[in-house]
């Protein structure tokens, strides 16, 4: 192979390396925005969850005061287990 050709060859792979190079950047550009996406998503569903737990909380809590309908009390027990309700 001559110098020639030597020199097209070198320029050709530098060439495709600059464009996969600019790619993954491009790449790696967008994951940054879309892991900050789904980090402020998980953070919204973190305060949703807080709220509903805190909700839940009172809730037991008034029945645990007033009772149930039927006249019974809350089982304590149940409460802080992660055991099934029986219907």
């Amino acid at each position: 192979m001559d110098g020639g050709w030597a020199l097209i060859l070198s320029a050709v792979v530098t060439a495709v390396g600059g464009v996969i190079v600019t790619l993954i950047a491009q790449f790696r550009k967008e994951n940054k925005s879309d892991h900050a996406v789904v980090a402020g998503m998980l953070q919204h569903i973190y305060r949703s969850v807080g709220r509903v737990e805190n909700k839940v909380d009172k809730h037991l809590d008034w029945h645990e005061s007033k009772g149930l309908d039927n006249g019974r009390k809350v089982d304590h027990n149940r409460i802080k287990t992660d055991k099934k309700v029986s219907k």
